[in-house]
């Protein structure tokens, strides 16, 4: 499967130029559309789940947005791609969020992202491009440790237990993780963030600004538990994940591997219930 990988290569990566006014378009449209979908998922017509489900395609929208003109600039036509994949991204979470096929729309999104961004080779510096099977095979499994050892430890320490997920729910879940969720932190916080200061200065700071800014788009996630020691586990399980795959990023110059990563540890994680 070809998705979101490249040898890291320096010429390619040369600084975009002014992005200062498109990040403020992208903030401003990303917040138009999640203080829509709150207002439509508070007095709005139509089914509850619909403004949730703006808000989800916004957000994760606006991230991929970034993360794309943190890496091209702004040339002319920059919007173009953009807002077609913004569009993409809320539509896809607003067929996950109303009709029982839906979730297969998000599954379809990393698919449209390569095809969007095949046209444009600047965004080789992301990591677009073939891993190896190897690199794939070990993110995957590391991914799938971590997840594996989060069910063991909150199902022993915090009360948390392994619970009875239905089909559907949980293909819905992995959907939107492998559609959105590790989607977009992958092509932001390990693409466009990890890789810019990886050029700049060294593997470690690097990772540890990337993974931290990972956190706390994590920890300002709503659907996060709110209790203490569920916020600590995530700080440490997430902390884990988003190292792994930058090391996965710099060893293989993929952003697969950490990519399938994000999946295992999330295909675990799904499985978790209070």
């Amino acid at each position: 499967m070809l998705l979101l990988s490249a040898p890291f290569d320096p010429a390619a990566t040369a600084p975009p130029r002014g992005p200062r006014g498109a990040l403020a378009v992208i903030a401003g449209l990303t917040g138009l559309l999640v203080a829509g979908g709150g207002g439509w998922a508070l007095v709005g017509p139509g089914p509850a789940g619909a403004g949730r489900a703006v808000i989800l395609g916004a957000v994760h929208a606006g991230l991929i947005a970034v993360g794309w003109v943190l890496t091209t600039g702004t040339a002319p036509g920059w919007h173009r791609p953009v807002f077609r994949l913004g569009l993409a991204m809320v539509l896809a979470s607003l067929a996950a969020g109303l009709v029982p096929w839906g979730p297969l729309a998000l599954a379809l999104m990393p698919l449209v992202l390569l095809v969007e961004a095949s046209g444009h080779p600047r965004l080789r510096a992301l990591g677009l491009a073939r891993s190896r099977i190897g690199y794939a095979a070990l993110g995957l499994a590391a991914g799938a440790f971590l997840g594996a050892h989060l069910l063991v430890t909150a199902s022993l320490t915090f009360g948390y237990h392994v619970g009875r997920v239905g089909a559907h729910p949980y293909a819905s879940a992995l959907a939107y993780d492998a559609g959105a969720n590790v989607l977009s932190a992958e092509w932001l916080f390990r693409g466009a963030v990890f890789s810019a200061l990886w050029r700049r200065g060294g593997f470690w700071p690097a990772a540890l600004a990337s993974t931290a800014l990972a956190l706390v788009r994590y920890l300002l996630d709503p659907a996060l538990p709110h209790a203490p020691e569920a916020r600590a586990g995530a700080v440490f399980y997430l902390g884990l994940v988003g190292l792994t795959a930058c090391a996965l990023r710099a060893w293989s110059g993929s952003l697969l591997p950490g990519y399938l990563a994000g999946l295992g540890f999330f295909g675990a994680y799904r499985l978790l219930t209070p």
